[in-house]
Parts: C-alpha cells; structure tokens; sequence
C-alpha cells in the first residue's frame, strides 16, 4: 500500500494505542501456550514433553488468552477482534477435541495434528498487520 494511504505511527488514535498494549498481553500468553504445545516435539537429546501434558498446557494458555481479549477490542479493529476470538475458539475446540477422542500416533501424524491446532491462531498475525495499517507498533 502507497505510503501516502497510510497512517503514520504518531497518527494511531488512543483508543488503537491503548489497544495495542491489550493485543500485546493476549499475544504473549498464546505465545506461551503454543510454547506449552510444542514442547511435546522430541528434540536433541530428549523426547518432548508427554503430549498431555503439553496439550494441558496449551488449553490453559489459551484461557490465559481468552480472559485479556477484552483488553484490545476498539472500533477501528472490531472485525480483526472478531477473527481472533473466532480463531481461540476454534483452537480451544481442537484441542479439546485432540484430548478427549484423539490421539497421534507417531511423530508424522504429531507434526499434522499440532500445526492442526495453530493454524486458526493466525487470525492474530493478521490482526497485527492491522495494527500496522493503523500507525502501530
């Protein structure tokens, strides 16, 4: 997009600043539940961690996430707002549903099953590249 369509950084509204600083809480808790989940890799010397375990981790990470969701909703980001709540729910869904009826067998079919469970979190990439678009970070 031509610079001259977008804001400059000093140009972001409070709201969208104040926003922001809600965004940034709720990113590092799914940052710490998908480190929770991606534990159970097997790695160097060790095998990962149990994937129950790592998969516990996940969901409380993602409630984690869930609770400072109110933090960032402004007007100018309600449909991003909107995704990524969409996108926790749907990740919270799989995972509950990887723990209650199924289980990987083998690393191969690990691998599938945990980007599986990230993939509806991208919401969140797109909602910071809206953050950009509005003169932040």
């Amino acid at each position: 997009m031509p610079t001259v369509f977008r804001r400059r950084r000093s140009e972001a509204t409070r709201e969208v600043a104040d926003a922001f600083v809600g965004f940034v809480r709720t990113v590092e808790r799914i940052e710490r539940a998908k480190a929770s989940l991606l534990a159970a890799v097997p790695g160097g010397r060790g095998g990962g961690l149990a994937p129950a375990e790592a998969l516990a981790g996940f969901e409380a990470g993602l409630l984690d996430a869930r609770r400072e969701m109110d933090g960032w909703r402004a007007a100018d980001l309600e449909m991003d707002w909107e995704r990524c709540s969409i996108g926790l729910e749907e990740a919270s869904r799989r995972a509950e549903h990887l723990r209650l009826k199924a289980s990987p067998e083998g690393y191969e079919q690990l691998y599938g099953t945990l980007a599986d469970l990230l993939d509806p979190l991208e919401a969140f990439v797109l909602a910071l590249e809206r953050f950009d678009e509005l003169g932040l970070p």
